[in-house]
C-alpha cells in the first residue's frame, strides 16, 4: 500500500515538473538561507556557556555621573578587586585581567613574532573560568611572578615538539617568562580571547599600574556564593568604593557575565547592545523561512485545485477519502523532504562562505548534531502537512457527482487565502529591501564622513618596551625616507582613543561641575601629521620647552568640546590640572572623531611626552608605496635588526570598526535577494496559474476582439494591486524599525522617503517582469484551443 502511495506521488511530482521544481527550489532556498542564519544565532547564543559556574560569575563594572549624565564603563580601578574580596564574605573569588595595550614582539631563541593576544590576570583567574589546561597546574601556573601560561598554538608555533613547561619567552626584548602551563586554544565563542598570561602583579615591574581609586583601567571578575543577593553586594561595593576615593560619585555594580556578550554597553545614553543583532537576523531568517513556505503553500492549494475532477472520478469508482487523503499529504511531505535535501547541500556549501562574511567558524559537525537535525527535519514535516492539508481534507470532501458535473469552482476562499500569502510575502521582500538600503546608506556615510582629519596614507608601527627606548632615531630614520612627508608619535592609535578620566580641573571651574575626559600623549608634529586643524592658538612645538611633560609641569591642547564645556570666552592660557600634571592650553582643536563615528565626539586634552609613545604614525606619500615600505622595513631593520617591521594602515583600522554594520548590510543584502527570488518563484507559479484558470475567458475575450496587451493587463493588474497593498503595510513597518536601528547612532542619515519609493518600485518592476511573460503567453494563445470542448 505504502509503496503505491510513493509510486503515484512521484508520478504527479514528475507529471508537473515546472511547478514540482519552482515550489522544490524555492522551499530548499528559503531552508537554507533561514538555517544558516539560525547557525549564526545559536553560535551568538552560546558564547562562554562553556565555563561551570557561569551563573555565579559576575564583571565589575560602574555607573559614574558627570553632570548629572551616567556614563557606564566596564573597566575598574587596579586595587579594587582584592580589597572587596576581603571585605565582602558573598565574593568567594576575584581575578583582576587587562590586555597589553597593542602589539608586542615574543622572542623564543631565534623565533620572534608580533603578538596581540597577550594578557595579565590574578591566578585566581583560571579558578573562576573553566579554561581547559593540556599541561601543567591551573590552580598554580600565575602564582609565581615572571611565569606564563600558553595556549596549544603558541606552543607550536615557538617550540615546535618539543616540551614548552619550563621554557622561556621574551616579550619586547625586556621581560623573560618561564612557560609553567599549556592551555587548549580558548574557544571562539568567548566574550575575551588570548594566547598568553602572565601574572597580574608583573604589570608593576612593566611601570603599567596605579595605585589609585580614581583610575580605571582594568577588568575585575567575582565568583560568588550561589544565591548572594546581587543589590546588597553592589551596595557593598560601592560602600567601600566611596571610602577609598572620598567625593566620588561613581558606582560598582555586578554585571552577569553569562550576558556579557549579547548585553554588555558602555558610555552616555542608551545601550546599544549586540542582542540587538540577534534579534533582527532571527526575525529575517523566519520571515525568509515563512515566505519559502507561503509559497510552498500557495502553490500547491493553487494547483490542487486542477486536480478536483481526478479526485471526482477516483470517488465514484470506488476510492475512500482516507487513501486520497493519505495520498495528498504523502505528495507534499514528499517534495518537502525532497526541499530539505536539496537546502541540506546548499546549507554545507556555502557553510564556508558564509562564516567569511559572518567572521565566525561554525563547522560541518553542527549541522549533523541530533538537536539541529531534529529541528531541521521537523520545520520540513510541519511544511509538508500544512501544505497537504487543503487538498487533503477539503478538496477529498468534494461529492463526486457535483465536480464531474463542473458545479464547483475554484474557490473564493482559497483564491483570497492566497491573495493574503503574497501581500505577506511583498510585505516582508519590501521590508527587507528598505532595510537594506538605510543599512547601506548608513555605513557610506559613517564611512565618507569627515572625521576632522586626513585618515589617508596613515601608517602607524607599534613600539613597546626596550623598542621605545630607540623611538628618536627610529623616528629620524623614517623622516629621511623621501617619501615619508611626516612623522610623529601617539600613545593610542588615531582612530581609537582607550581612556578618559573625570580628574580634571581648570581656571574658573565649578567645583560642583564633573567632566569624563578623554586624552592621549602625543609627540610633535602630531597635528601636522594628522591635518587635525587648529580653531585658536597653536599646536605643540620645539620652540616651546614649557610644552613637553617634565616633572609634573607640561602644555596641553584641547578640542572644541571641551572649550565649550570651559564656558564663555577663549580657553587659550587657561590653566589645566589634569591627570597629575599642570599647565596650560595652548591650542584649541577643531573636533574631530577618536573612536566609532556612531559615538558623539567627547571632550579631549592631549598632553606632549615621548615617554607614554606606544606608536609610531607616517604619513606617506600615495605613490610607489611598495618602495616606500622597503625603504621603511630597511630602515627599521638599521635600527632594529632583530624584529620585523610589522605596519598597518590606519584606514584597515577604520574598517574594522564598522565591521558589525558591514556584516548587517552584507546579510540583509543575500536576504534581500533570496527573499525576491523566493516571492518570484512564487508568483511565476501563481501567474500561471491564473492564466490556467482563465483560460477560456481569455479566448472569449480575443474572439470579441480584446487585443493581446489588454489581456496580459488582466492577468498581472491583480498582482500588481498585491504589491501595492504590500507596499502600503511595508513602509510604516520598516520606518518605525529603522528609525530605532539609526537612533542608536549619534551621527546618522536622514530617513528620506526616496529609500520607501526605490523598494516599492523595484518590488513593483520585478512584478511585473516576473507575471509578464505568463500573461503574454496566455493572451497570445490560440483561442480556439481554448474554446474547443465548448
Amino acid at each position: 500500500m505504502l509503496s503505491h502511495l510513493l509510486k503515484i506521488a512521484f508520478r504527479n511530482i514528475y507529471r508537473q515538473k515546472g511547478y514540482s521544481f519552482i515550489n522544490i527550489a524555492g522551499l530548499a532556498i528559503g531552508l537554507s538561507f533561514s538555517t544558516l542564519i539560525l547557525l549564526w544565532v545559536q553560535d551568538e547564543l552560546s558564547y562562554d556557556n562553556y565555563h561551570s559556574n557561569l551563573e555565579n560569575i559576575y564583571q565589575i563594572e560602574e555607573d559614574q555621573y558627570y553632570s548629572g549624565e551616567r556614563f557606564h564603563t566596564t573597566v575598574t580601578p587596579f586595587p579594587s578587586a582584592p580589597v572587596l574580596e576581603d571585605e565582602i564574605p558573598e565574593i568567594l573569588e576575584t581575578a583582576r585581567y587587562m590586555p597589553w595595550l597593542g602589539e608586542v614582539f615574543v622572542r623564543h631563541n631565534d623565533k620572534i613574532f608580533p603578538e596581540i593576544n597577550v594578557v595579565a590576570a590574578d591566578a585566581e583567574f583560571f579558578k573562576i573560568f573553566s579554561y581547559k589546561f593540556i599541561q601543567g597546574n591551573k590552580e598554580t601556573a600565575l602564582v609565581n611572578s615572571k611565569s606564563i601560561v600558553i595556549d596549544e598554538e603558541i606552543a607550536n608555533k615557538y617550540f615546535g615538539n618539543e616540551n614548552p613547561v619550563g621554557k622561556t619567552l621574551t616579550i619586547n626584548n625586556t621581560f623573560d617568562f618561564e612557560v609553567t602551563a599549556v592551555m587548549e586554544k580558548v574557544p571562539s565563542n568567548s566574550t575575551y580571547t588570548f594566547n598568553m598570561v602572565f601574572p597580574f602583579t608583573d604589570l608593576k615591574a612593566m611601570d603599567i599600574w596605579s595605585d589609585s581609586w580614581g583610575n580605571n583601567s582594568i577588568f575585575s571578575f567575582v565568583a560568588l556564593q550561589p544565591g548572594a543577593s546581587i543589590p546588597d553586594v553592589n551596595k557593598k561595593m560601592t560602600e567601600i568604593l566611596k571610602r577609598n576615593n572620598e567625593g566620588t560619585s561613581t558606582e560598582f555594580l555586578l554585571f552577569p557575565f553569562k550576558d556579557k556578550h549579547l548585553y554588555s554597553y558602555g558610555g552616555y545614553g542608551k545601550p546599544d547592545t549586540a542582542v540587538k543583532y540577534v534579534y533582527v537576523f532571527s526575525a529575517i531568517a523566519l520571515f525568509v523561512l515563512l515566505i519559502a513556505c507561503i509559497n510552498f503553500m500557495n502553490l500547491s492549494t493553487a494547483k490542487s485545485a486542477n486536480r478536483a475532477k481526478e479526485i471526482g472520478v477516483r470517488k465514484a469508482i470506488g476510492g475512500l477519502r482516507a487513501s486520497l487523503v493519505k495520498q495528498f499529504y504523502g505528495e507534499s511531505i514528499i517534495m518537502a523532504l525532497l526541499s530539505s535535501l536539496a537546502a541540506f547541500i546548499i546549507v554545507v556549501l556555502l557553510l564556508s562562505p558564509f562564516n567569511d562574511i559572518t567572521s565566525k567558524s561554525i563547522s560541518f559537525i553542527e549541522l549533523i548534531k541530533p538537536d539541529f537535525l531534529f529541528g531541521f527535519f521537523a520545520i520540513t514535516l510541519l511544511t509538508g502537512i500544512i501544505s497537504g492539508s487543503y487538498p487533503a481534507l477539503y478538496l477529498s470532501s468534494f461529492q463526486p457527482i457535483k465536480v464531474l458535473r463542473g458545479t464547483l469552482s475554484g474557490g473564493s476562499k482559497s483564491s483570497k487565502f492566497r491573495k493574503s500569502l503574497v501581500v505577506i510575502q511583498f510585505t516582508v521582500s519590501i521590508g527587507l529591501i528598505v532595510s537594506t538600503a538605510i543599512v547601506f546608506n548608513q555605513l557610506n556615510f559613517m564611512r565618507n564622513k569627515n572625521l576632522g582629519y586626513n585618515q589617508e596614507q596613515l601608517v602607524y608601527v607599534s613600539v613597546n618596551g626596550k623598542l621605545k627606548e630607540n623611538y628618536k632615531t627610529i623616528k629620524n630614520e623614517f623622516a629621511k625616507v623621501s617619501s615619508v612627508l611626516n612623522v610623529t608619535g601617539s600613545r593610542d592609535r588615531p582612530a581609537l582613543y582607550g581612556s578618559n578620566s573625570g580628574g580634571i580641573n581648570w581656571q574658573g571651574k565649578d567645583p560642583e561641575a564633573t567632566v569624563l575626559v578623554s586624552f592621549s600623549g602625543v609627540d610633535y608634529d602630531y597635528t601636522e601629521t594628522l591635518e587635525i586643524k587648529m580653531k585658536e592658538g597653536r599646536s605643540f612645538s620645539p620652540q616651546f620647552p614649557a610644552d613637553m611633560e617634565i616633572d609634573s609641569l607640561g602644555n596641553f591642547l584641547v578640542n572644541e568640546s571641551l572649550a565649550k564645556i570651559m564656558g564663555d570666552g577663549s580657553a587659550l592660557g587657561k590653566s589645566l590640572d589634569f591627570l597629575g600634571l599642570k599647565g596650560q592650553i595652548v591650542g584649541v582643536m577643531e573636533d574631530y572623531h577618536f573612536s566609532k563615528v556612531s559615538s558623539k565626539i567627547q571632550p579631549l586634552a592631549l598632553y606632549l611626552s615621548e615617554e607614554t609613545i606606544n606608536y609610531i604614525i607616517l604619513k606617506i606619500k600615495p605613490d610607489n608605496l611598495t618602495s616606500t615600505m622597503d625603504q621603511l622595513t630597511e630602515a627599521w631593520h638599521n635600527i632594529y635588526s632583530d624584529y620585523p617591521f610589522e605596519f598597518k594602515f590606519l584606514n584597515d583600522d577604520l574598517d574594522k570598526m564598522y565591521r558589525s554594520e558591514t556584516r548587517m548590510f552584507d546579510l540583509l543584502k543575500y536576504f534581500a535577494i533570496v527573499a525576491i527570488i523566493i516571492a518570484c518563484l512564487g508568483l511565476y507559479g501563481l501567474a500561471s496559474f491564473a492564466a490556467e484558470q482563465r483560460t477560456k475567458e481569455i479566448g472569449i475575450r480575443k474572439v470579441l476582439g480584446a487585443s493581446e496587451f489588454n489581456l496580459a493587463l488582466l492577468i498581472s493588474k491583480e498582482f500588481v494591486i498585491l504589491v501595492s497593498l504590500s507596499n502600503l503595510i511595508a513602509w510604516p513597518l520598516s520606518f518605525y524599525l529603522m528609525k530605532d536601528w539609526l537612533d542608536t547612532f549619534a551621527y546618522r542619515i536622514n530617513l528620506s522617503i526616496y529609500f520607501f519609493v526605490i523598494a516599492g518600485l523595484t518590488a513593483l518592476i520585478i512584478t511585473i517582469l516576473t507575471v509578464s511573460y505568463q500573461a503574454f503567453k496566455a493572451a497570445y494563445s490560440n483561442p480556439v484551443k481554448s474554446l474547443r470542448s465548448e
